[in-house]
């Protein structure tokens, strides 16, 4: 058995699970789940988005400009709008720049 979290519906004949959640799955399903790209081991390590990485920081959403902060050490403080958390981010930048 392996658990697989899903990103779509799945329906089976005996269950259904929805997208986002995580089940149990017999070895033979959870290889087809995970191939076609249904799903993903809920064991496996989560890699990184390199194309959040690529972006530039002003077209980043609000998550991105969060976890680009948290991956960068760049504390944000109360900033919780995309202007605020973008204002932080470039402040820290140049700071290091500067450095």
């Amino acid at each position: 058995m392996r658990r697989v979290t899903l990103h779509t519906l799945y329906a089976g004949p005996d269950r259904s699970v929805a997208a986002g959640q995580t089940a149990e799955f017999d070895d033979e399903e959870a290889a087809r789940l995970t191939a076609g790209g249904y799903g993903v081991y809920a064991d496996a390590p989560r890699r990184k988005s390199a194309a959040a990485e690529d972006k530039p920081v002003e077209k980043m959403s609000v998550a991105q400009l969060q976890a680009y902060a948290a991956d960068h050490g760049i504390d944000v403080g109360d900033a919780r709008t995309k202007a605020e958390i973008l204002a932080a981010v470039e402040a820290a930048r140049e700071a290091e720049a500067e450095a």
